[in-house]
């Protein structure tokens, strides 16, 4: 059987008595990088919360992880996946210095509550500095630029190493050169950690996705590798509106864009 990250069979989720996921399969293998494609109320929320072990599947689905068939519990998810979200960004209400924002990703707390070892100290500094953001080590997180806060908190999903690095809506609020800096760095992650990137922005696609899965309606619509995926007809029917692509320096853009 091949290795895999995550591996989703036969998922189906019901909330409040509504399925919101319905047979979902999906695995994601060493060296992918996916992009979750979907328009809103498609279910992607959800679906991040099956990968996170916030939810779990009904009448026979099944979600493992890292190879292993065993539930290990949440702090080896909390660990292998880092989170970056513009939502989470909202509701991180603790006004602590970036270098506290960044410390608090080893406890998943928002604010800083423990102690921190002198060698998570260096990791914490060390993810500033790969993201060149350690001149916001001091800075108040309420006081920061909203690209700043979303940098601080990607170096915050990275101070565990993650092996999965999950990105939500992560450009959401963000002006277009803060987006393009944004999504360079994201590029260059994708050397350490593989992706996947959730968003209904098909230009936000970087050229190291190799992968596409489509959501519609809380079913997994199609899914595949990136340059069979975006193809102006399965775009269309994904996302119910006639749309038509072109493809410039290794990423994808709406006709017109």
């Amino acid at each position: 059987m091949s290795d895999f990250l995550v591996q989703i069979k036969n998922a189906t989720v019901y909330l409040k008595d509504t399925p919101v996921l319905k047979s979902i399969d999906w695995t994601i293998r060493p060296g992918e990088h996916w992009a979750l494609v979907g328009n809103n109320g498609s279910g992607k929320t959800t679906l991040l919360k099956l990968i996170f072990g916030e939810l779990l599947p009904i009448d026979g689905g099944t979600v493992h992880w890292f190879n292993n068939r065993e539930w290990n519990g949440l702090a080896e998810i909390r660990e292998r996946v880092g989170y970056v979200s513009a939502e989470y960004q909202e509701n991180y209400d603790r006004n602590v210095t970036g270098l506290e924002v960044v410390e608090s990703g080893f406890f998943a707390s928002i604010g800083l509550w423990q102690k921190v070892s002198p060698q998570q100290k260096q990791r914490a500094e060390a993810c500033m500095d790969l993201l060149e953001i350690e001149h916001l080590g001091k800075k108040l997180f309420r006081s920061m630029s909203y690209g700043e806060a979303r940098r601080v908190l990607l170096a915050r999903a990275l101070v565990h190493r993650p092996a999965l690095l999950v990105l939500d809506e992560p450009c959401a609020g963000l002006d277009i050169p803060t987006r393009e800096r944004f999504l360079e760095t994201l590029q260059k992650l994708a050397r350490k950690t593989q992706l996947i990137y959730v968003t209904h922005h098909i230009e936000e696609i970087l050229p190291v996705i190799t992968h596409v899965l489509y959501l519609k309606n809380g079913k997994a619509f199609r899914q595949g590798e990136k340059d069979a995926m975006l193809q102006n007809k399965i775009l269309s029917e994904a996302l119910g509106h006639p749309l038509s692509l072109h493809k410039n320096n290794g990423r994808f853009w709406l006709r017109g864009s």
